[in-house]
């Protein structure tokens, strides 16, 4: 085929390659901002042009043909080739400029990330930036972000990964709690104390503590469960109860006395702590707002 007759081709085959990944011409079609018809007349325009049937479509699913599955991977291929010739340009650019897809947990959004990111669009007018602030990790390789900062003890691996500042998970009370209640000295006290956990899975009763070669582990029992951590800390602030923290949710409110933090001595074992790191792609082309956003975050963060 001559180069007049496969160029027309290319948009074809990416919008090919978008309904496979999607699994839906109708979320295909919200993805390009098209309507769904003109997806099914673009795929029955790549068949035509190609003089082959690439899916099987019925009123549930769709499924590719042998042929298609041959298809759809140097489609994929062809996709990566044109982000990495994009990534190649923008690597070079003097001025920044572009977009960069970012996600992040939302309380660490919310309570850390929120003021640096908008100084970042103030310094850089020019650079867009998608912020997801959601809890679940997305995978970078499925190129639906293009930096991902979490909270983890081991970071992706494939991945650059800039290390940020650490977080512990810190036990806390109010004073008045304290008062009132008495100030836990082992991990079993809990068992006197109203607690509150976490309550996305059943183990976020069971909190776990070391010190040194000690181990100890506690069933806790209170008033309220719940995965907010705002919420968390509010109850806490209404003495409720003695609840964990990621450090940079409460930093603030020990500093200034309003929380004490509990069985300083005991580390509390368990998610949402570990290193904070920015991990995006490993690439001979990074977009140079990329690297220019985890610097930024990264003078802003490190400790």
């Amino acid at each position: 085929m001559d180069i007049n007759k496969l160029l027309p081709l290319l948009p074809d085959l990416a919008t090919f390659a978008t309904i496979v990944e999607e699994n839906s011409f109708s979320a295909c079609a919200n993805k390009l901002g098209v309507a769904p018809s003109s997806v099914s007349r673009t795929l029955a325009k790549l068949e035509k042009a190609l003089h082959v049937k690439l899916l099987d479509r019925t009123t549930r699913k769709i499924q590719l043909t042998s042929t298609g599955h041959e298809v759809y991977a140097i489609s994929v291929q062809m996709m990566e080739s044109a982000q990495l010739a994009v990534k190649a340009a923008q690597s070079q650019q003097q001025d920044l400029s572009g977009t960069i897809r970012v996600a992040a947990p939302k309380a660490l959004t919310k309570q850390v990330l929120a003021p640096i990111i908008l100084d970042f669009i103030e310094q850089t007018p020019n650079v867009e930036v998608e912020l997801k602030a959601i809890d679940h990790i997305i995978d970078p390789f499925s190129h639906e972000v293009d930096v991902l900062i979490h909270i983890t003890p081991t970071p992706i691996e494939g991945l650059v990964a800039i290390k940020l500042f650490d977080v512990d998970l810190l036990l806390c009370a109010t004073p008045q709690y304290l008062s009132e209640n008495g100030t836990p000295t082992h991990p079993n006290d809990l068992l006197n104390h109203a607690c509150i956990s976490l309550s996305e899975e059943q183990k976020d009763k069971v909190w776990q503590f070391q010190k040194g070669q000690q181990q100890s582990t506690v069933t806790v029992a209170g008033p309220l469960a719940v995965n907010h951590t705002e919420i968390r800390r509010e109850a806490v602030e209404r003495h409720i109860g003695i609840a964990p923290f990621p450090s940079f949710c409460v930093e603030e409110q020990i500093n200034n006395g309003e929380l004490l933090q509990v069985l300083k001595e005991w580390k509390l074992t368990g998610k949402f702590q570990g290193q904070v790191v920015a991990q995006y792609l490993q690439s001979k082309y990074v977009p140079a707002q990329i690297k220019a956003f985890v610097q930024h975050c990264k003078e802003h963060l490190t400790n």
